[in-house]
């Protein structure tokens, strides 16, 4: 009986009490080392599957490198700090806003925020334990910790000595509910469908209009110029007595709209240039009369390759330079101001006219009707929006002034450095990271919130000059102040006295989470605190899914090239998202989403462990499906079955299978130690080039075969003088399996071990503290497995036709013809024959693979029929009655068919005394 929910909690106090994590670990003191740098989790929840299957990859690793002998840094990390725990904080106790937050108290709303991460980071260690994994989880690093911030703000400091932080004004991504800017990594796109409109602009002086697109009326209120290709060919048409522009080659949407056009003339979108407009607006926006003063091409026409395409719309695209990056760099080039007074919740100020109080984004329908006449057309149009990775609300654009991370110029060193990294898949990294790396943007790396590392920089209000700390102490050290919380508020109180006699006070803003992240490289090993760690930087390997191209496998390479101009990983394995068995997304609305703690109550951590590893391909998503998951938990029983058979036969002839057995091996035996030592060499090689998921297939294929090939191959032979050759045969390659699958199974494999350990007297504690099975290349027979597997295909083509034919196994057939182009030795004809109870094979070479029986009886076959069915009904009987396998009994048959010539093997077989 395999009861995982009563064997894995054992087990999980078996490794408590006796330290087996710490045995091992210990036992790798001093030899090489293998440096895994743990993704940190975030601690602003419950685990769910995806962590579960990341995490089981990690332990699969950690434990093969162990067992290989390597000195494994396993230390786990948990990422604390950010909105996602903001946000939480904010749903218990029903804060809305942001401002909110300064009623709530500013200390108060933080120690709420410590208080939940580690409440959660608590819990999750007691799940990741439930699910077998080993690591160093009394001393997690984490990001809130003193050390931790020290690591953090050693990087701010070393980017500023190193010239790369700075402090500018841009236009970014700005999340209106959590009101604060958000970096590039931090939005997730998603398709969507509003509306699009086509705007007329007049131009001055003249009876034309200029008709522009966009998907984003709110940013017209921002409009300082129209964006034209140069290259391209535009037409002015006559519609309903109005002239428009618009390019030659999108002139079809004014028939979509229901206008008849004539084309009056053509020219080049480079004589467009300078073309002066009025803005449908422009007595509503007092700020527009300013600008156009001190900036002469405000509300003209402007020239952009790049960003002008004739994809959709019409081909002249409205430029609103605080309002986009692109419209920033066209803004730029042609001395446009980056016009967007938006506040922190995206609200228009007063001054704004009838916009006045109005939502960014929220109030595009308002925006659109105060168009009035302007407005051509409202066309539905999906495409992809970026939207707040944390709230998920959409986000708008702001200018706003951040400190910057200075990285473009740094753009073809990560590349070249990017293509040294050993990625699993390599797509990964020589297609979508390098595509990443090669659009990246000085990063920005300041946030307008609460709960987060504060920014450590100094500034005084009288002078203007500012210091950028480089840790804790130093701060200790000029401010003459102990400081006992690194967190907002406490640290906004701590002052530096300036040297114009003035006060320095702090920068108000936190740190970008995703900063944090990227400092877990060297904060993982406690530097700039312990120097003696480093010698482990880079990492060996990092593991994380596929969305985080964007997030922590970009930071980490960020934070250390901008601190040391170093790589900060040698090698990656990406695995892809959890959906539900259909492929859609794991949602509570869907009602599809698992928790792993239900699995585990069902299956067992074992179970969940092997599905999950070899789920899917790296980089692929994993499709949930509890099918699957139930044959993984099936083959853990099959696994337990051959340990219990393996006992069984031993007691039985009192052979002790640690010992040699004298017998020579057959046909039998080097075939299943083939096998064995094939997959240690496979095994080996696929966890050395980090191809995880391959692993419990190769294992599952090696103790499935021992199963269903050797042990039913051998059935006659271990009931007689070579039991003990086959005991040994079963016991080393079953022991070698269950070793290697220990990284995928650690529970199943440490029950079964104890088992062969009490029954066997094996040497180690624990199946976890053996070392990796050595590979016997002198017993790889790569042609006998060939072999071997044509074999295995004539036996299943065989029992196919007997059973269309109607003959059970247990009776004899004549003979089976065997058309192959391979030829068969005696030996396999014996296994064949054995397999499929014929009499006699006659193989002929031909070029297509045939069988024919022959099965006509005669009386001598079906008299041996009659005998084998005899012994399966008395076995049956045998069971019946309660009987074990050395009990006697005495036997008495009475029957129409002569048996005497089966007399012998009916005793032998039945176990009898007398007949």
């Amino acid at each position: 009986m395999y009861d995982p929910s009563e064997i894995e909690p054992r087990i999980l106090e078996f490794w408590k009490k006796n330290k087996i994590y710490e045995k091992a670990k210990k036992r790798n003191v001093g030899k090489k080392k293998f440096y895994y740098l743990d993704g940190p989790p975030y601690t602003s929840g419950r685990i769910h599957l995806g962590h579960a299957w990341g995490k089981a990859l990690r332990d699969s690793i950690m434990r093969f490198k162990r067992m290989s002998g390597f000195d494994v840094w396993s230390r786990p990390g948990f990422d604390m700090h950010g909105l996602p725990t903001e946000h939480k904080v904010e749903e218990k106790f029903g804060i809305k806003h942001k401002d909110e937050i300064v009623k709530f108290g500013i200390a108060r709303f933080v120690n709420e925020c410590e208080k939940l991460s580690i409440e959660n980071m608590n819990q999750m260690i007691t799940d990741f334990k439930r699910i077998g994994v080993w690591m160093d989880w009394h001393s997690p690093y984490m990001s809130i910790t003193k050390d931790f911030i020290n690591g953090v703000w050693w990087l701010i400091f070393t980017a500023w000595k190193n010239k790369r932080l700075y402090e500018g004004m841009r236009t970014m991504q700005w999340c209106s509910h959590c009101a604060t800017a958000l970096a590039k990594h931090e939005c997730e796109y998603r398709n969507i469908k509003e509306d699009s409109i086509f705007v007329k602009f007049p131009i001055e002086n003249k009876s034309e209009y200029l008709v522009i697109w966009t998907t984003t009326p709110w940013t017209l209120a921002f409009n300082l110029a129209v964006m034209v290709n140069p290259d391209f060919d535009y037409a002015t048409i006559e519609v309903d007595k109005e002239r428009w522009i618009i390019a030659k080659e999108l002139l079809s949407f004014v028939e979509k709209i229901g206008k008849s056009y004539k084309i009056i003339k053509t020219v080049k979108g480079a004589e467009l240039e300078g073309l002066k407009y009025k803005h449908p607006w422009e007595s509503e926006i007092q700020e527009f009369r300013m600008l156009e003063k001190k900036h002469k091409k405000v509300h003209t026409v402007v020239l952009s390759k790049e960003y002008v395409t004739l994809e959709s719309g019409s081909g002249l695209v409205h430029c609103a330079p605080g309002c986009g990056p692109e419209d920033y760099e066209v803004g730029h080039k042609n001395n446009l101001p980056t016009f967007n007074n938006i506040n922190e919740e995206g609200v228009f100020p007063e001054g704004m006219g009838r916009f006045s109080a109005l939502k960014a984004k929220k109030d595009d329908k308002k925006f659109i009707e105060a168009l009035e006449s302007f407005l051509v057309a409202t066309v539905p149009y999906e495409h992809e929006y970026a939207h707040c990775e944390r709230c998920h609300e959409p986000v708008v654009f702001r200018t706003t002034v951040q400190w910057f991370f200075k990285i473009e110029d740094l753009i073809p060193e990560m590349r070249k450095l990017n293509k040294k990294v050993f990625w699993v898949p390599d797509w990964a990294g020589s297609a979508q990271f390098d595509s990443w790396l090669a659009n990246l943007r000085d990063n920005s790396i300041t946030k307008q919130r609460y709960w987060g590392t504060p920014v450590p920089i100094w500034k005084c209000k009288s002078c203007g000059d500012f210091i950028v700390l480089s840790s804790i102490e130093e701060l200790e050290k000029l401010s003459k102040t102990k400081i006992k919380n690194p967190h907002k508020p406490f640290i906004d109180e701590i002052k530096i006295k300036c040297t114009c006699g003035a006060i320095k006070t702090r920068l108000p803003d936190i740190l970008d989470v995703w900063i944090d992240a990227g400092t877990t490289s060297w904060n993982c090993l406690d530097f700039p605190r312990r120097k003696d760690l480093f010698r482990l930087f880079p990492a060996d390997l990092i593991l994380e899914g596929k969305d985080q191209i964007r997030g922590w496998f970009n930071l980490l390479l960020i934070a250390s090239m901008v601190a040391m101009k170093k790589h900060s990983y040698k090698a990656v394995y990406m695995h892809g998202m959890i959906n539900d068995a259909l492929g859609r997304k794991m949602s509570k609305s869907l009602g599809n989403y698992i928790l792993p703690k239900e699995e585990i109550q069902k299956y067992g951590a074992d179970a969940v462990r092997y599905y999950m590893i070899s789920g899917a391909a790296p980089g692929l998503d994993l499709n949930y499906n509890v099918k699957d998951l139930k044959v993984k938990h099936k083959n853990l029983i099959v696994l337990l079955n051959l340990v219990n058979y393996l006992i069984e036969y031993a007691k039985d002839a009192k052979f002790n299978p640690t010992k040699e057995a004298k017998q020579k091996y057959c046909l039998e035996e080097l075939y299943i130690l083939s096998r064995l030592n094939s997959t240690i060499q496979t095994v080996t090689e696929l966890y050395e080039n980090y191809q995880i998921q391959e692993v419990p297939g190769r294992l599952e294929e090696l103790f499935l075969e021992l199963s269903r090939w050797y042990i039913q191959i051998t059935r006659e032979k271990i009931n007689s003088k070579d039991a003990p050759l086959v005991i040994s045969t079963i016991y080393q390659v079953l022991v070698d399996c269950l070793k290697m699958f220990s990284t995928i199974a650690p529970f199943a494999t440490e029950e079964m071990y104890q088992k062969l350990k009490g029954e066997f007297k094996l040497k180690e504690d624990s199946i976890h503290l053996c070392g990796w099975p050595v590979v016997n290349k002198k017993l790889i027979n790569k042609k006998l497995e060939k072999d071997i597997a044509l074999v295995q295909k004539i036996i299943q083509e065989i029992l196919i036709q007997r059973e269309k034919v109607g003959f059970g196994i247990r009776w004899p057939l004549q003979s089976a013809t065997i058309f192959a182009k391979e030829s068969l030795t005696k030996d396999l004809e014996r296994v064949i024959k054995l397999q499929t109870n014929v009499k006699e094979i006659i193989a002929k070479k031909a070029e297509e693979f045939k069988i024919e029986l022959n099965t006509r009886l005669t009386p001598e076959l079906e008299s041996e029929g009659f005998a084998r069915e005899l012994v399966r009904r008395i076995q049956e009987l045998r069971k019946k009655a309660g009987l074990k396998k050395s009990d006697r009994i005495r036997l008495k048959i009475s029957a129409e068919h002569d048996v005497i010539k089966w007399k012998d093997d009916i005793i032998d077989k039945v176990g009898a005394s007398e007949l």
